[in-house]
């Protein structure tokens, strides 16, 4: 049976919120980016909550959820709190960022995607997602990290983008936060599949839908 994670970053006043789902492969310990999306600037945290659990009961018609990860940090508290109201058969895990949380995240996605286990699925003539997905690549690319404090036993280490923003990456990190990736193995470097799982475009509703642009992820 399938098993996927589920990543949610919270946007701030000037920032998006953003959800992203992997697919865990334990046989070749190893995670495919299947879906990611960014609301509109504004999203209320009602239809937030309300699109996050029709993708977490899509997502259970084909297979295991592995865990449901949220940014809890400050104003994401509340729709943390939400969700795990709506989600009663799943535990939805509030994670709070610190610079230290953050920067082992960031480390996490790095090292993943250096191994090579780490990989994206596009979608043959989904414009919108596979836009997406280019810009989840931009924000990994515009993540660094630098010493701010040398020492060999605690050196101080911060995350940093370079970029405007990192909603997408947090998303990501956040849904891969509890996958173990073990055994180095494939070249360095942006690592894609084509995704041929799902011919529906998930970004697409009926007209008549309360939500203009809920994500629907499986058919």
């Amino acid at each position: 049976m399938p098993r996927f994670h589920i990543g949610i970053d919270v946007g701030q006043r000037v920032d998006n919120s953003a959800v992203c789902v992997v697919e865990e492969n334990q046989a070749t310990n190893s995670a495919i980016v299947r879906f990611i999306w960014k609301y509109p600037l504004g999203t209320g945290f009602p239809m937030l909550v309300d699109t996050l659990v029709e993708l977490y009961e899509s997502i259970k018609k084909r297979g295991e959820v592995g865990s449901i990860t949220i940014d809890a940090t400050g104003i994401g508290s509340a729709p943390a709190q939400m969700l795990q109201q709506k989600i009663q058969d799943a535990r939805v895990d509030f994670f709070i960022f610190t610079n230290k949380s953050k920067r082992q995240l960031v480390g996490q996605v790095k090292v993943a995607h250096s191994m090579g286990k780490l990989k994206f699925a596009r979608r043959k003539g989904d414009e919108i997602y596979n836009r997406t997905l280019s810009s989840l690549i931009t924000e990994m690319k515009s993540l660094q990290m630098k010493v701010i404090r040398e020492s060999p036993n605690d050196p101080e280490i911060e995350a940093f983008s370079t970029g405007a923003h990192d909603d997408l990456f947090t998303a990501l990190a956040l849904a891969v936060k509890d996958i173990r990736f073990t055994m180095p193995s494939g070249p360095e470097g942006i690592a894609f599949i084509e995704d041929k799982s799902w011919a529906r475009n998930p970004l697409t509703t009926p007209s008549d839908s309360q939500y203009p642009e809920v994500p629907i992820f499986f058919v």
